[in-house]
This record gives C-alpha cells, structure tokens and sequence, in this order.
C-alpha cells in the first residue's frame, strides 16, 4: 500500500467520527498520522479546525487538541498554520493577503492538500471581507495546485 493509500485509509477511520471528547483516542490518532505522513497529520489537523456542527465541541476543546497535535506536528507548515488556526479560533479576522500568502506557501509543499483544506476552511471562517474575495484567493492559488497535482 503506497502513502496516498495509507493516507486515505487512516482519514477513513475518523470521516466524520472523530473522537473529539475521547482526549487519549484523539491522542492516538494524533500519533498514528505522524506516524503516515505530513498530509495524513492534516488530515487530523482538519478534524480539529473544521468539527461538524453536530460535534458540538467548545473553543477550549478545540485549542486543546490543536495543543495536542502541534506538539507532535513535524511538519514546516504546522508552525504558520496553527498560528493562524489559534487566530481564527480566537475570533480574529483574516484579511484576504494573510489568507492568499499562507495558501501560497501551502500550495508550494509537495504534497500538503489537507494542510491547504485547512488553511481554507480557516481563511472563510475568518474572512475580513466578503466571500467572493476569498474566492478570488482559490482561484489565484488553482494554477499552482493543478500544476502540483499533474507532475
């Protein structure tokens, strides 16, 4: 089984299930994508910035499992990342530059499509202007992603 397997199998496990009040199972799987790949970390990471409505998880349970998984990230994007996910997580507003510079150095990493799910899901959480900026954003970085997914 190669990675994008690997990595496509593990997301499955959690899709809509993730053990959001089960600290030490969201631990585990914390561990476990670390374990796959930089993307299938994301993968959790996206869990933790995008919980479905029905989740019903507070703030402070969603910092806290950003905590948990920063401190065994590895990757060079966590850092900006969950910076700007603690931002967002705090109420503040992102402007569409912050959004399209971390998108664009997102985009640059071979490979990181759930670090840019993040990223984006976070920039419209956040956004400072209307959405049609933050569609203007996607549309600038979808060159550089098609050229990513096609090499």
């Amino acid at each position: 089984m190669d990675v994008f397997e690997r990595e496509q199998a593990f997301s499955d496990k959690f899709d809509c299930s993730f053990p959001y009040r089960n600290l030490g199972e969201a631990a585990a799987l914390i561990e476990e994508a670390r374990s796959i790949s930089a993307n299938a970390a994301f993968c959790v990471l996206y869990q933790i910035a995008c919980p479905p409505s029905s989740a019903e998880i507070s703030r402070e349970t969603q910092q806290e499992l950003l905590t948990m998984w920063v401190d065994s990230a590895a990757s060079p994007l966590a850092a900006s990342i969950v910076i700007f996910a603690r931002h967002v997580f705090n109420g503040g507003v992102v402007t569409t530059e912050e959004a399209l510079a971390l998108m664009h150095q997102v985009a640059a990493a071979d490979g990181q499509y759930a670090a840019l799910a993040v990223v984006s899901h976070l920039a419209y959480e956040g956004l400072e202007g209307d959405e049609f900026d933050m569609i203007d954003i996607l549309e600038s970085v979808r060159p550089t992603l098609k050229r990513i997914l096609h090499a």
